[in-house]
């Protein structure tokens, strides 16, 4: 009877660990908070100089990086003296309040992740290499 109990226990162990390595792995990076659905539109502007350089309103274009910018893997740039990028984006809601804001590189950096998109927030370049349609 110990030796059944013992084996039950050891099963319990390793099925709770196993889960909780699953949900870890499925995990976001949580970005957007609840307004990921309410991103309408994304402005581009130039790094220095601010200015407007378009602006992005494709909802499946904007579902689908917000998706992609969400489960992301990245790496970290914390330690890191990063040249500034060419571009900010601004993904903004309905009344054109930013959500999020990420810098934009228009080449592909590799600093443990390839990726085009950085969060000074988390201090992480996003393993996103979508480029944003900048004409």
């Amino acid at each position: 009877m110990k030796l059944n109990n013992t084996f039950l226990t050891i099963r319990f162990v390793f099925f709770a660990l196993f889960s909780a390595l699953l949900l870890t792995g499925c995990g976001s990076n949580d970005l957007f908070g609840d307004d990921a659905e309410n991103v309408v539109s994304i402005e581009v502007r130039d790094y220095d100089s601010d200015e407007l350089i378009t602006t992005i309103t494709d909802s499946s274009f904007i579902d689908s990086l917000v998706e992609e910018l969400e489960y992301a893997d990245t790496g970290s740039t914390a330690n890191m003296d990063l040249m500034n990028p060419e571009y900010t984006a601004l993904f903004l809601d309905s009344e054109e309040q930013v959500i999020q804001s990420f810098g934009y590189y228009v080449d592909e950096l590799s600093l443990g992740v390839v990726g085009r998109y950085h969060s000074r927030e988390l201090g992480a370049l996003l393993a996103v290499t979508t480029e944003l349609p900048i004409e």
